[in-house]
């Protein structure tokens, strides 16, 4: 007998707005803790303003299954430079470690976390600025979407 692709459900497109002062949960994505962040009313975002300052989001999934990880994003500047790096964990892995792409212009920054560091249920993202920061960083949004995986099934 052949052999038939089974697609899984992956979550749709959602993202926290970070743009007013108390954002609201979507459908898999809520920001239960901030510490160390205030909202920023001349840039209309949420900002890291303290060393270790972080978002600590959850992430909850029905199954299984890799994601879009996009982030909406902007380093602050003083005298011109900025120095802001931010480390990404999920769950009990670094997705990424000192991240600082110095553009001082809000936009898009997205990763992929695989299946094997998300699982069904709660998962937690935390998004923080470094200790050695010198400058804050600012978010518009937060935003996840599911991958869609392709299993192959058959008798």
């Amino acid at each position: 007998m052949a052999t038939a692709a089974i697609p899984q459900q992956a979550i749709p497109a959602q993202a926290v707005d970070l743009t007013v002062p108390n954002p609201k949960r979507t459908q898999n994505l809520s920001l239960p803790l901030m510490q160390g962040c205030e909202f920023n009313a001349e840039f209309k975002g949420c900002q890291i303003i303290v060393d270790e300052g972080f978002l600590k989001f959850n992430l909850e999934l029905a199954s299984t299954q890799s994601i879009r990880l996009t982030l909406n994003q902007a380093s602050m500047t003083m005298g011109g430079t900025s120095d802001n790096p931010i480390t990404i964990t999920v769950n009990d892995y670094t997705l990424i470690r000192s991240a600082d792409d110095h553009n001082s212009n809000f936009h898009d920054v997205t990763y992929t976390i695989t299946s094997q560091w998300l699982h069904q249920g709660n998962n937690s993202i935390r998004i923080q600025l470094d200790q050695s920061a010198r400058t804050r960083i600012t978010f518009k949004s937060v935003g996840v979407q599911g991958i869609p995986a392709v299993f192959f099934g058959g008798s």
